[in-house]
């Protein structure tokens, strides 16, 4: 059995494309995706085109992340006075994605649940999540002060997880926990596109990590012909320096920002960072 495990896509639909190509070139039987299907890149109608298409020819298993979530909370106004504006580095991007999205494809994200047990015949079962089985925003880190509790709380021996964007594999309390990494916004791995091949052989699951080159100037242009540098300036600096393999994350410039403002307002509210303050952070961390 030859499964291919993608997660955090991100709308970028030009790197999907490729890991599907070369997974079907090492003959994947299944496709099992771990949510964030859309956001930060342009197009996000195109992905969902490109996955529509994968869905019509091989069997495939989706989750939802918590990109999803912040669409359909969106759709049913539970964000309240976070204001999603075109132009705001915190939410400009938000409001792009769910402009463009179809009512039909929301409604397929509320149907996803947040975690999936996986059974094959003669193969133990395990399981896929995006941040946890239980929450879709909660990382399982290995580096994470809270892990050494919550991987106690796993169920399987495996557990496939995905939203921190970093390939990696580790063992905790005789539990192994596996990111195949971002097939849209990979964080430090020289902008490769990633995902994972699973093969379940002789009563066990193995997986082999795979990174792959894409056209990442491609991904670029479409955000400069959607203008997504006035849409969200300072995300779109920090993703943009993400896709070009800089070892830096949109997480990083937010903690920035936030830092700068905190220490020249005295205020720290992140949904609502003046344009000011990502400059600035960008600036600092040289993006």
């Amino acid at each position: 059995m030859r499964i291919a495990v993608l997660a955090d896509i991100h709308s970028n639909h030009i790197a999907l494309d490729a890991c599907v190509e070369e997974a079907t070139n090492r003959d994947a039987e299944e496709f099992l995706f771990l949510g964030d299907y859309i956001g930060e890149l342009a197009y996000p109608q195109k992905t969902m085109e490109s996955i529509r298409r994968i869905r019509e020819r091989i069997p495939c298993s989706f989750i939802r992340g918590n990109k999803e979530d912040y669409w359909i909370n969106r759709k049913n106004g539970k964000y309240g006075d976070w204001q999603w504006k075109d132009g705001s580095s915190g939410s400009g991007m938000l409001k792009y994605a769910f402009d463009r999205l179809e009512g039909k494809n929301i409604e397929w994200f509320e149907q996803l649940p947040i975690s999936r047990r996986m059974q094959y015949p003669e193969l133990p079962e395990f399981v896929i999540c995006h941040g946890s089985p239980w929450r879709a925003n909660e990382d399982l880190r290995e580096d994470y002060d809270y892990i050494d509790e919550l991987t106690k709380k796993l169920e399987t021996e495996l557990t496939i997880c995905g939203h921190f964007h970093i390939q990696c594999q580790y063992m905790r309390h005789a539990k192994r926990i596996v990111n195949p990494g971002s097939v849209g916004i990979p964080l430090f791995c020289e902008g490769k596109a990633q995902f994972m091949m699973l093969e379940g052989m002789d009563g066990q699951w193995n997986p082999e990590f795979i990174s792959i080159a894409y056209d990442v100037e491609r991904a670029i242009g479409e955000m400069d012909e959607e203008r997504l540098s006035e849409q969200a300036p300072g995300w779109y600096r920090a993703t943009k320096a993400v896709l070009k393999g800089k070892r830096i994350s949109q997480a990083m410039v937010l903690a920035k920002a936030c830092e700068l403002m905190e220490k020249h307002s005295g205020k720290n509210d992140w949904k609502n960072i003046p344009e000011a303050y990502w400059n600035m952070a960008c600036e600092e961390l040289g993006i």
